[in-house]
């Protein structure tokens, strides 16, 4: 069994137009939770720019809330089952571990 950890990704944050951060942060956090994150933490908008303040860190403590309680993707175990994509994208991801793992 697999569990693990997601944090969004504070590098991809800019100081230039910092407000946009906070759909980057909300993008990165419904994509780690459609990938089956048990645990996830949530940067601050302005984490760019210095330690988070008191407003943006509830900003994103809300933004973890929202996708849990709000939009419906945790209704489901799997809400991507079945999706050609991700199963493609698992599929050759399987693959090449197998190919690196297996002795020349």
């Amino acid at each position: 069994m697999l569990r693990f950890h997601t944090q969004t990704a504070g590098c991809t944050l800019t100081a230039q137009q910092p407000e946009a951060n906070i759909m980057r942060v909300a993008f990165q956090a419904l994509s780690a939770v459609l990938g089956g994150t048990q645990s996830l933490h949530t940067n601050a908008w302005d984490e760019a720019l210095a330690l988070p303040t008191e407003d943006s860190a509830l900003l994103a403590l809300r933004t973890q809330q929202v996708i849990a309680h709000e939009i419906g993707v945790t209704d489901t175990v799997d809400p991507l089952a079945g999706s050609y994509n991700v199963e493609k994208l698992t599929n050759n991801l399987e693959q090449g571990v197998w190919a690196y793992l297996e002795p020349n």
